[in-house]
């Protein structure tokens, strides 16, 4: 990890503004594409925060990579969904999706020897262009879909739901966020939304029968969004000399490993029990890593700053 400050750093105390800020206004009805939309809303408030508080360029440079990354994952996502419909706007809507692709790599590449300016670009251009896009295009595509959505076949609900229960609306989020999962620390929180995000989509695409199409492309993008906020924390912890740091890294890198043991196993296990595994695994352990392990840190970084800030009065 490259233990550079970035350009304009602030100091760590600094809580980032969320500048993708999520609104009912913009939801499709859609569980899965609204997880998705939302998981890169907080991958963009993260970018932004990463930056703002001064993260190693690399650290900046492999987010980057993962909002490009889920971004393609979510147009694919929308495609295919397009696809079972036959929706008769297909390709003009592809279409959008692979310009702004080019859009994305002509910034990226135009700005490559200037990070700052390339978070705050792609910040906004991803906020501005997403907002729009789901307001219009993707408002129109499940307005046309909406009457004929997938359901759930007989042969998934013992997996989900007893046999003579319907799966309701709320069996659809899986790791609901809360506000007693709060940190205070914004990038954190923001990173964490993220994650919840992402595991619902992979939860909704194995409720509608498509865990297999997406399983192993979200998997990969979990394990490496995981990485970024581990990184994200370990970093704030050696900042601020947290006590705690060797035991709390532990259980990032047994994280680590489980991950990548879903990753290995992928292939040689049935896609609809291992996204449920995956899944209910991951939000499990997120849950209970954010309210103990989490907490402890954000509490210690709290008092630290207090001292700090105290020691100048």
């Amino acid at each position: 990890m490259d233990g550079k400050m970035g350009v304009n750093a602030a100091p760590l105390n600094i809580a980032p503004v969320s500048i993708a800020q999520w609104r009912s206004q913009y939801e499709t009805g859609d569980p899965l594409i609204d997880n998705q939309h939302q998981s890169i809303f907080s991958a963009i408030n993260a970018l932004n925060g990463a930056m703002i508080v001064g993260q190693g360029e690399t650290l900046i440079k492999d987010t980057l990579d993962i909002v490009k990354d889920y971004t393609i994952l979510h147009f694919e996502s929308e495609e295919q969904f397009m696809l079972r419909h036959h929706y008769p706007y297909y390709d003009d809507h592809k279409s959008k999706h692979e310009a702004f692709r080019e859009r994305i790599d002509r910034l990226i590449e135009s700005s490559a020897n200037d990070p700052h300016d390339l978070v705050v670009n792609l910040s906004h251009l991803l906020t501005h262009w997403f907002i729009h896009h789901i307001k219009e295009e993707d408002q129109k595509m499940i307005n046309f879909c909406k009457g004929n959505l997938p359901q759930p076949s007989k042969s998934d609900l013992p997996l989900i739901a007893s046999a003579d229960e319907e799966v309701s609306a709320e069996s659809m989020v899986l790791a609901q966020w809360n506000d007693r999962y709060e940190t205070g620390y914004t990038l954190i929180d923001d990173q964490h939304k993220s994650l919840f995000h992402a595991i619902n989509a992979l939860h909704n695409a194995m409720l509608t029968g498509h865990a297999e199409d997406l399983l192993q492309r979200t998997l990969k993008t979990l394990q490496n969004y995981t990485t970024i906020h581990f990184e994200t924390e370990e970093q704030f912890m050696l900042k601020t000399h947290y006590p705690d740091y060797e035991q709390h890294r532990e259980k990032h890198q047994l994280l680590r490993q489980k991950v990548e043991g879903f990753l290995q196993n992928q292939h040689d296990q049935d896609a609809k029990k291992l996204t449920i595994a995956v899944s209910h695994f991951l939000t499990s352990w997120l849950i209970t890593h954010i309210k103990l392990e989490d907490q402890k840190m954000i509490n210690f970084l709290r008092e630290e700053r207090s001292m700090r800030l105290g020691s100048h009065v």
